[in-house]
Parts: structure tokens; sequence; C-alpha cells
């Protein structure tokens, strides 16, 4: 009998893949919320330029403001056997969960906005309505943040996987047999989930709030440890594919802090997380700011510190990674460096423009473990620098910064904004001299040196076409020389993708071609974990994952 694995690296991988569903669409999102404030920013003085500012800030907002939602939709549809049906069922849980939690406790939406308005626990502890819930589609419910949203979805695609094909109802019921018996399951699974998450999550979320509250505050009481810790972690989780289980909940959660916007349309909502805190907050100082309300903006400015767990990702990926790159490009065989000068060159753009980390980083991850564990130490320090000097800024690339520098502008952070530039300055010549220095000093085969080449030169060392063909596995389109690294059709279970990387379950681990084969199909990385495989292709892994599924 096998030993159950503690961690499931399956499921997690696929759960990482269901959240980036969601959280790809944050980009456009954040750029909507920039766009909006952009155009009030420079037509303040027309009435019409404000009105179609607010228009597209409140695209962004409406995202933001319905992330839970998105989740459950999200992971019921990637998770169920049919997508819609997963989707729909996951809906369903959604809305009944979060109706029946609020009801649980007797808050009625007038008490959600009675100042020092509290109810009791099933245990009869008395708790303030303002700290353990919120309005969801328009109904009180625990304040579970996207967390109800992850419950949800599972809840939904479970039951769908389970009873979908259901037909023991008698003839008299038959109407509901099949799919249409899943609403009737989810409907009780709804109201056993809603009584059991009644009587622990008030538990729960004390603690989170404890949490969100030592997030807030640790600033002050740990301005330079916290966020050093975060940020080594999570460049050392990266490999493994686990770095979102970090992130997501500090981006997205209570975890990551609680904001309540005092501006605007969206007054008086609560957005959670660094992500929309961000937003939030600097539309607050810029709206207050235009108001005149300068001691509301002095107050705000200063006793609100967000964005310390982002900002030094967004160093690393402007300068200190770019460093990196540009060491190990230096360090390429001199007769070979011309070959590789389009491969480094792409690679380095795209960091910069989109503030995807994972294909530069995968060229010496694993060629270069001791240099990967230096940078992910030095990503720590570049994430502690928030605690040292002003850099309350926040994207998810150059791209999405330069959008957002007139708000960041308007919102008297262009201090903030040179700080940056002077950060990314010097973490670009530390990762610079630190990676050259290692490569050389250590003999690191990183791309492009001591044998490790691209096909091309693979084959200049008299290794024939023929035998280069068999590594690769098969003839014929990219997508099908793929499932033979996979171990052929029988072998695939699953099929999905993130951002970066092309996720597969197998059957047979050991049917999987090595490395060596998959990175002459272009891959720059392989993570392997039981039956988990992860093959990393940067952004065109997506396209890969479609192409792959046509055929199968």
């Amino acid at each position: 009998m096998s030993k159950k694995k503690f961690v499931n690296f399956e499921f997690l991988q696929k759960l990482g893949k269901a959240m980036m569903v969601v959280i790809a669409v944050m980009p456009a999102a954040g750029l909507m919320i920039s766009l909006g404030s952009m155009v009030q920013i420079f037509g303040k003085d027309n009435s019409t330029a404000m009105w179609i500012g607010n228009i597209v800030s409140n695209i962004g907002w409406g995202v933001i403001n319905n992330l839970s939602l998105l989740f459950a939709v999200a992971i019921g549809g990637s998770w169920a056997k049919e997508r819609a049906g997963g989707a729909f069922a996951a809906s369903i849980a959604f809305i009944l969960i979060n109706l029946l939690t609020g009801s649980f406790f007797g808050v009625t939406s007038a008490m959600l906005t009675a100042e020092g308005a509290t109810t009791h626990t099933l245990f009869g502890q008395e708790i303030p309505v303002a700290d353990y819930f919120t309005s969801v589609l328009g109904a009180p419910a625990l304040n579970m943040g996207v967390f109800i949203g992850i419950i949800s979805g599972f809840v939904g695609a479970v039951v769908y996987n389970k009873y979908y094909n259901f037909r023991k109802l008698p003839d008299a019921l038959s109407f509901f047999n099949g799919k249409r018996f899943v609403p009737l399951v989810v409907m009780v699974w709804s109201v056993v989930i809603a009584i059991v998450l009644a009587i622990v999550w008030p538990l729960i979320q004390g603690g989170i709030n404890s949490f969100g509250i030592w997030i807030a505050n640790s600033s002050e009481t740990s301005p330079i440890l916290a966020p050093f810790v975060y940020g080594t972690l999570e460049r050392l989780l990266l490999p493994f594919g686990l770095h979102h289980m970090l992130t997501i909940p500090m981006n997205y959660t209570s975890f990551g802090g609680t904001y309540t916007i005092l501006t605007g349309t969206n007054a008086g909502t609560q957005v959670f997380g660094q992500d929309p805190l961000w937003l939030a907050w600097v539309t607050d100082l810029v709206n207050l700011k235009n108001q005149g309300d300068m001691a509301g903006y002095q107050e705000l400015l200063t006793t609100v510190t967000p964005a310390r767990f982002k900002v030094g990702q967004m160093i690393g990926a402007t300068g200190l990674l770019i460093g990196i790159g540009v060491g190990m490009y230096k360090c390429i065989d001199p007769d070979k460096r011309k070959k590789y000068t389009s491969m480094f060159l792409s690679t380095i753009v795209a960091v910069l423009l989109t503030g995807v980390t994972e294909p530069l980083e995968f060229m010496f991850m694993f060629c270069a473990i001791p240099l990967y564990i230096v940078y992910a130490i030095l990503q720590g320090i570049a994430f502690a620098l928030a605690g040292v000097i002003h850099l309350r800024l926040h994207s998810f690339g150059n791209l999405e910064l330069i959008s957002r520098l007139p708000m960041s502008f308007s919102a008297g952070l262009g201090w903030d904004v040179f700080n940056f530039v002077i950060c990314v300055i010097v973490f670009f010549v530390v990762g610079y001299f630190v990676s050259k220095f290692m490569i050389k000093k250590f003999n690191f085969a990183t791309p492009g040196r001591l044998g490790n080449y691209i096909d091309d030169d693979v084959q200049s060392e008299d290794v024939s076409e023929d035998q280069g063909k068999a590594k690769t596995g098969a003839a014929g389109s990219k997508a099908e020389r793929i499932i033979a690294l996979l171990g052929g059709r029988e072998n695939i279970v699953d099929v999905d993708a993130c951002m970066t990387r092309l996720r597969v379950t197998v059957k047979n681990p050991d049917l999987v071609a090595e490395l060596s084969d998959w990175k002459n199909e272009g891959a720059l990385g392989l993570v392997r974990k039981d039956t988990g495989i992860q093959a990393i292709y940067g952004p065109k892994a997506d396209v890969i994952k479609s192409d792959i599924l046509d055929i199968l």
C-alpha cells in the first residue's frame, strides 16, 4: 500500500492554476482604474471627462469588488468535468452559503452600516458586526473574502463531478436525474457548510483580523524582517510552483490588510489584500487632495503604508533580475553569444514590460542553484527596503507602472517614484556583478556555456539531425512532439496551463522525457512531483496547452 502524501502536489498545482484564472484579470482591472483616474486628473475641470473617468474606473472596481465570486466561478469551472456545469453549481453554492451565514447570526443590512452594532456567535460570544460581516450580492454575510469563493468553487465542482450522471430517482421524479440533480445536492451541502462556517469562521476571522492588523502595523513593529522573510520565501517557493499559496492570501484577502474606501462612488466599501488596498488608498489620496481636505490627506498618507509586500518584487523584476540576465549573457561563450542575443533580449524585455519573471528565472534556477538562492535573499532585501525608505508603489510590470504614474504623482508619491528608480539601478548593478562573479567562480552551466546550449549548438557538436528528432520524441507539430515527451496520449490524464507553465497530470511519470529533451522543444525548465509535471514555456504556455487539447 502506498503511503498517503501530506502534500498533494497535483492538487496544489491545479489549485494554483484555477486561481491564476482570476489573478490574470487583475492587471486589466488595475489598468481600468488607472486610466479612469488619469482621465479625471487631466480633465478635472470638465464634467464629461469626470463622468467618463468614473465609468472607466468602475469597470476595474467591478472586478475587484467581486473577486470572491470570480474565484468561485473559476475554481468550479476548472475543477468540474464540464466547465459550465461546475461554474453554475459553484455560483449557487456561493449565493446560498453567503446568504445563510448572514441569516444564522441575524445580521441585517441596517446593522452593517450602524456604528457599534454587535451580534453573537453560536456560542454566545459578542462580536462587532463591522469586523465580521460584509454585504455580498446585497445581503449580509460572514466576511470571508476570497476564501468563500474558493470554498464555493470546490463545493460546486465536487458535487457536479459526483452527481452529474445521477439516475437513481424513481420515474415520478426522473426530471431531476442527471445534471438537474446537481443543484439540489448543492443546496443541501450549502446548508451544511454554512452551519460549519457559522461555528468555526468567527474563530478563524478573529485570527485573520489579528494577522491583518499585524501586517498593517508591521511597518512599525517589524519594518524590515517581515517583508524580507516574505520576499525571500516567495521566491524560494517558485521552483515548486507553490508561491501562489503565499502571494494570493497576501494580495487578495484580509491577510494582506483591510481598507475601507473613503471617497467616491465606492465610499464605505471594504477591500482586502495588498493589490486592491493600494488602488483604493491612492484613489482616496487623489480625491482628498482634489477636495482640498489636506488634513485628511496628510493623515491617510502617514497612517496607511500599502504595497510593502509588493514593491520589492517590482524592484527585483525591473532591476535585480535584469542585472542577473545581463550577467548571464556576458558569460556566454564568446563564439556563441550572437546566437543567444535574441533569446536573452526577448526574455528580458518581456520581464521588464509585464513583470512575469519566470522565463528568466528558469534560465538559472536549476543549473545555478546557489545563484538562485542568493537571488532569493537579494529579492528579500529588496522587499525589506520598503521598511527603510518610502516605496509606496504597486504594479504588475512597467507597462502598468507607467499607466499609474499620473495617479501616483497626483497622490504626492513623486519621491517614492524617485526612490524606486534609484533602487532599481542599485539592484541592477548588484545583480549583474553577483551573477557574473558566481557563474565564473563556480563554473555554473548557465545558457550558452559549458554544454548548456540550445538545439542548434548541440547539433553543431556533431549531433545528427536524426538524433535531434529522436530526442524530441516524434516528428510533426510542436504539440505532437510535446505529447510524445509526456509519454504519449495514453499517459496524459489532464492538461492545463497558467501564465508561464504547462501543467500536466500523467499516469506514469517514468515515461516523461528528461529535461534535455524538453529544452530541445523550447522549455526553459521542468518541475516533476509525483504525477504532476510542469514545463516552463513562458507566456506561450497557454497556446501550447490549447494545441495539445486540440490533438487529444
